[in-house]
């Protein structure tokens, strides 16, 4: 069957039919939600960085958090809104608390092209929008909490070193509505569960002919890239279906990127 170059090859293994890619599949997608992400220490509050930092007394940070009570505000947002802290002042605080740099502005015309080549469906979902790039390194920005698992996966599926930068929450509404504005329409799969991921790859590689595959989890999904010729095409498989009887109508979105 080789020699009659009849069968599919994904990640260099040769496999004879889709069934057989579809079944490899599962497992990978199974195997990879097993996978514990590495704990990350604890932070600081925000409150207590804040007063270390000296920029509120205990006076302020106990009126702000009597107010969150009734506001359902967070506390960089409700101190801003008493007028105790700045906007400025809160983000080098959550630079501070989550040992990151920030960015006091960034232009949204950055992410007009899609640098990074991710969907808008994958800037949504995870949380993250790049706004540079080059062969070794893709800077992103995103909005506190820090996204953490988002980044480990994408410097997995890029094979890139991630470097991430905080923006204030209006920056990143704004940076996700521009990313990829200026960039050619991206094509969209509906995405349900294990079984249809695996059967979407299965696809891919069977029109292809040959395939790589890469996934990295992103609780509570699984983030996958399959590149077919630098055609590269991602999945976010969330773990429904045949894994848990809930949520069956549970939608993610796949997109077709530019590279």
């Amino acid at each position: 069957m080789r020699l009659a170059k009849v069968g599919l090859t994904v990640d260099g293994e040769w496999f004879c039919s889709n069934a057989c890619v579809e079944a490899d599949a599962v497992r990978r997608l199974r195997d990879a939600r097993r996978r514990d992400l590495t704990p990350r220490a604890p932070a600081l509050r925000l409150g207590a960085v804040l007063l270390h930092q000296g920029v509120v007394t205990l006076r302020q940070l106990s009126e702000a958090l009597e107010a969150q009570r009734t506001s359902g505000l967070r506390l960089g947002e409700q101190l801003q809104t008493l007028g105790h802290a700045s906007r400025e002042v809160v983000l080098r605080a959550l630079s501070a608390q989550n040992g990151i740099s920030y960015l006091a502005t960034i232009d949204p015309a950055s992410v007009r092209s899609a640098p990074g080549g991710l969907t808008v469906d994958e800037v949504r979902a995870l949380g993250i929008v790049p706004f540079r790039e080059s062969d070794e390194e893709l800077l992103i920005a995103c909005a506190a909490p820090v996204p953490y698992s988002a980044i480990g996966a994408l410097q997995v599926l890029s094979r890139r070193r991630v470097q991430p930068f905080l923006v204030a929450d209006d920056d990143f509404v704004r940076l996700a509505e521009e990313y990829g504005a200026a960039a050619p329409t991206l094509r969209s799969n509906r995405v349900r569960d294990i079984s249809e991921g695996a059967s979407r790859i299965a696809a891919l590689a069977a029109e292809a002919g040959d395939v790589t595959v890469t996934e990295a989890l992103v609780d509570p999904f699984t983030w996958v890239r399959i590149d077919a010729n630098g055609r590269v095409s991602t999945l976010l498989v969330p773990p429904f279906g045949e894994e848990t009887d809930a949520k069956e109508n549970a939608e993610w979105l796949a997109g077709i990127t530019r590279h």
